[in-house]
């Protein structure tokens, strides 16, 4: 095997651009789901999220190195 043909990159950016619409619907089916359990649930797993959501921020942060305008 060696280097990935340059013919076949041209179809797998066709079949990114048509499933993007179906990845964006399952993406806000999903949140709608997610924000409905956390109703459901009370005040605590309101919480338990926003503390998992400043975790997953803070580490997605940290992974993505300084960047020119940051201070």
């Amino acid at each position: 095997m060696g280097r990935f043909p340059g013919w076949a990159k041209w179809p797998i950016i066709a079949a990114g651009v048509l499933l993007s619409p179906v990845l964006a619907f399952l993406l806000a089916l999903s949140v709608a789901v997610l924000v409905a359990v956390i109703k459901e649930a009370g005040l605590a797993a309101n919480l338990a999220a926003l503390g998992i959501g400043a975790i997953t921020y803070l580490g997605v942060r940290k992974l993505r190195g300084h960047r020119l305008g940051d201070t």
